[in-house]
């Protein structure tokens, strides 16, 4: 690699000094030629041809189409309810039991059959029951 490779320098002072001007000179950048209209139907009439399709919405219709009137005069809009608001029970705790499944059905029998409208509910009686015995 004896050759040094000929790079553009990096100091445009460099640059105008040797020009002897103010400013760079610009000369090698030249604008690129802007595409024709007429080049790009090819590629369309080729888009076509391939069944591709345009990206762009469909142009709207020349004349406005009339807008169907409603059968009913709008209702005004109703508030908006939150159903976890209604079902809010100030519950914060999760209380978790690894049970057998017979034992889990078990409970979920006795606790339809007291009438019980949680699992939260029935477990308060039961231990509500257990208080009131004493302990076994």
């Amino acid at each position: 690699m004896s050759e040094e490779r000929k790079r553009g320098g990096l100091d445009i002072a460099d640059d105008q000094g040797a020009q002897g001007g103010d400013t760079p000179d610009f000369s090698a950048f030249k604008p690129r030629a802007q595409a024709h209209p007429d080049s790009v139907e090819p590629a369309r009439r080729s888009a076509d041809i391939s069944g591709f399709t345009t990206r762009h919405a469909a142009p709207p219709p020349s004349t406005p189409q009339p807008v169907p009137q409603p059968a009913t005069p709008p209702v005004a809009p109703q508030a908006r309810i939150d159903g976890r608001r209604l079902r809010a029970t100030n519950r914060t705790t999760q209380l978790n039991i690894a049970v057998h499944p017979d034992t889990k059905d078990r409970f979920w029998t006795l606790a339809h059959a007291a009438g019980a409208q949680t699992g939260e509910d029935f477990l308060k009686r039961l231990l509500d029951g257990f208080m009131r015995t004493g302990k076994e």
